[in-house]
């Protein structure tokens, strides 16, 4: 974090705290909320330990210690929607109750299962996960995931014997990584992280190659990198559905809808809701664009498909007569949220 950076956290710490404690975010969320709802954004709910090894960005993750205060402070001061009854109320423009929320999570990670449920379950709040239905019980890793973890293996190894520094050099020109092997943190981990996100022009086709390459060269299989960053079973996608939590779809390969064909994007789409019908014997047909890409013709698909609702990333509270194609969702993450006059203030669009 940078001093400017550092300067603007601390005035957010201070403006939020103030705010909570004379009673001022209450009378603004009361203000602003009025019919509204607000939708929270999550990835992952990562132990302390967890967090320290993962390969995902920072940007979609929640402490698990966090992540509790969150849901106490959700259930004491909002109105907690299931899925079926936002659908029901986005269908019908029957206004929200004030200060209500949608709690979504994307991807389906295994830690949606092992840390959130039991707190989600605590407090008897109702969630609905969005899930790539192609990782799900599958030893898959997203290719961010998966190149951080090889890339931690290449900085050792080029630290143990430099005079493969060129080699890996070569393997990570066409990703535009090769920068990386010149690494010296003792932890690499969060800078190949930070490295890996700026690579936004970079095909599917190079990260896939780069993948095989690095993993050839180092002697390791994607598939037993780490279980830290691994997704759900269907078992426990089925478990969860009995607790109360909702599932979506959110594609079948995770890929970026604006970024493929269009019948890719269609296959997609499709086969997301095939998939999650086949499984769960309630699933309320709602969608969740990877990355939050979407375009018109993107949503005249979803719709064909027959979903009833689709969320994107964008920020912003929700009213009954929005667009139910493109819902707007707040990402929680723990920098900005990590005490709950943060997570309030953050809620209600302070910031």
């Amino acid at each position: 974090m940078t001093h400017g950076e550092r300067l603007k956290y601390l005035i957010k710490v201070v403006v939020s705290h103030v705010l909570y404690y004379l009673g001022l975010l209450h009378l603004w969320q009361s203000i602003v909320m009025r019919r509204k709802a607000v939708i929270l954004m999550y990835h992952r709910v990562l132990t302390r330990e967890e967090r320290e090894h993962t390969g995902s960005h920072p940007a979609i993750v929640v402490d698990r210690e966090t992540f509790a205060k969150q849901m106490a402070a959700l259930k004491r001061r909002f109105v907690v929607l299931s899925l079926t009854e936002f659908a029901d109320r986005m269908e019908r423009g029957v206004p929200f109750p004030n200060s209500s929320c949608l709690i979504t999570f994307d991807d389906g990670w295994r830690d949606t299962f092992i840390n959130a449920l039991p707190i989600l379950r605590q407090h008897g709040l109702p969630a609905v996960v969005f899930v790539p239905v192609n990782y799900i019980g599958r030893r898959r890793l997203f290719w961010q995931e998966a190149l951080t973890h090889l890339l931690v293996r290449v900085a050792m190894e080029v630290k143990g014997n430099p005079g493969r520094r060129s080699r890996f050099r070569d393997l990570l020109a066409p990703a535009g990584l090769e920068q990386v092997v010149d690494l010296t943190d003792a932890d690499p981990r969060p800078s190949l992280i930070v490295a890996i996100s700026k690579q936004k022009q970079v095909t599917v086709s190079i990260i896939e190659e780069t993948l095989t390459t690095l993993a050839t060269e180092l002697g390791v299989r994607t598939d037993t990198l780490t279980a830290i960053d691994g997704f759900m079973d269907w078992g426990q996608v089925e478990e969860m559905s009995r607790h109360g939590i909702a599932f979506g779809g959110h594609g079948a390969e995770h890929r970026l809808l604006t970024q493929v064909s269009s019948n890719e994007a269609l296959s997609e789409i499709s086969a997301a809701r095939e998939v999650i019908d086949g499984r769960l014997k309630e699933a309320v047909p709602t969608f969740s664009y990877p990355n939050g890409y979407w375009t018109p013709e993107v949503v005249q698909m979803v719709k064909a498909s027959g979903y009833r609702l689709a969320f994107v990333t964008k920020r912003g509270l929700v009213s009954c007569h929005d667009d139910r194609f493109t819902i707007r969702r707040l990402n929680i993450h723990e920098s900005v949220t990590d005490s709950t006059p943060m997570f309030l203030a953050r809620l209600v669009g302070l910031f």
